[in-house]
């Protein structure tokens, strides 16, 4: 008995060392490389740095395993490469599914190999797609009354521009920003497509490419293939406050296409872990109005409709709590392709003599010139007199932007 308790512990001590001394699996190294360099890596939809990128991986990611101890890549890898002023470039990193079979003959799920370890890419400017120009309009916030359209004029005007999109998910909304067919829509309506189908309000329908993604504000621009697009011009965001009558256009599901709806400016500011500046609305906004235009009564482009709140923490039916992604954050995406979007202040009311103008840029502290006279930094806010002046603004090392 005493012997049969000593092999017993024997075996034991056996599996013990057997299992310490097992070989450690393999490592393998992937880089990921662009021209040019300095892209932003995204893996899965996360962050992990920038081009030149190098990352480990177990060996069976690579080379597959030989047994039921390797570890395999279970599930697609896809890369997606970020870089200001050019198109984003989505890839697959990986082929596969394949069936993995132990010898015995078992199935143990499916596995995906990487193609490489080496992924070198080039990236395109996006000059060659993003063709034409934005028009946004200086705020004269103490004169927005007086340039205040009735509701009919506005949908008569901007609804040419507003755009269904389909696509493999499901539909959602855009408008067009230049006559060239460059539209703005969300960033989950863009969101794993290559192609959508864009049918304006007049029902004719338009192969539109994604083009861009920046999925941390939720916002896409799309390109649809045509010319001499109907287009609306982004306003600022001090046009409007608590409030302000705004009017919504767009396709919600059920609904009928380029349904309006209008209702006020609840509040202005952001949100808790969301970026961006968003505008509270209690316009109707359902599934479907996603990507679509937020209006000031002058019929300009002041938010991108994005969500609604349907349910408290508690589970209780939300009412009248919709939200928009505000112009500010949709001319930060734009300018990155339209570094001179134009902008034109509004026509000065001759009843008071003077109007502000907000001049900003995208190099804090840039010189502004008005009237060959400098007088300040951007961003500023200047009191001019009523009719025509001439600004310019520029920066070292940057072409000077100039507009009368």
């Amino acid at each position: 008995m005493e012997a049969v308790r000593r092999f017993k512990n024997s075996q034991a001590i056996l599996a013990i060392i057997f299992a310490l001394s097992q070989p450690s699996f393999a490592k393998d190294h992937v880089s990921i490389t662009s021209l040019p360099s300095g892209a932003t890596v995204e893996i899965d939809e996360i962050v992990v740095g920038k081009t030149p990128y190098e990352f480990e991986v177990p060996g069976g990611y690579l080379h597959g395993a030989k047994s039921v101890f390797g570890k395999l890549l279970r599930q697609q890898m896809h890369l997606r490469l970020l870089l200001d002023g050019y198109l984003p470039l989505d890839a697959d990193l990986a082929r596969g599914p394949m069936p993995s079979i132990a010898l015995n003959g078992i199935y143990h799920g499916d596995y995906w190999l990487l193609k490489t370890s080496t992924f070198n890419f080039t990236l395109s400017q996006a000059a060659t797609t993003f063709t034409g120009s934005v028009q946004a309009t200086v705020a004269r916030p103490e004169l927005a009354a007086t340039h205040s359209l009735p509701t009919e004029e506005i949908v008569r005007i901007a609804s040419p521009s507003v755009l269904l999109l389909r696509s493999s998910e499901g539909t959602g909304s855009g408008f067009l920003v230049t006559d060239t067919g460059v539209a703005v829509t969300n960033a989950h309506v863009a969101k794993g497509q290559t192609m959508l189908a864009a049918t304006a309000a007049n029902g004719q329908t338009f192969n539109a490419r994604v083009e861009y993604i920046d999925p941390s504000l939720d916002l896409a621009l799309i390109k649809l293939e045509g010319v001499n697009f109907s287009r609306l011009a982004v306003g600022d965001l001090s046009t409007v406050q608590p409030g302000s009558s705004v009017v919504a256009i767009g396709t919600p599901s059920h609904g009928l296409q380029s349904t309006v709806t209008k209702g006020i400016v609840s509040a202005i500011g952001s949100r808790p872990g969301e970026p961006g500046t968003w505008i509270q609305t209690d316009t109707a906004i359902n599934p479907g109005n996603s990507g679509g235009p937020l209006l000031n009564v002058s019929g300009e482009v002041i938010g991108v409709t994005t969500e609604k709140e349907f349910f408290s923490s508690d589970r209780r039916p939300l009412q009248g709590i919709g939200f928009a992604l505000s112009s500010q954050d949709l001319l930060t995406i734009l300018r990155r392709f339209y570094p001179n979007v134009d902008a034109k202040p509004r026509p000065p009311d001759s009843s008071t003599g003077s109007g502000s103008v907000v001049v900003s840029s995208n190099t804090e502290g840039a010189d502004i010139y008005v009237d060959e006279r400098f007088v300040g930094n951007t961003p500023s806010t200047l009191t001019l007199a009523s009719g025509a002046h001439k600004v310019r603004v520029e920066a070292p090392g940057r072409v000077a932007w100039q507009e009368r």
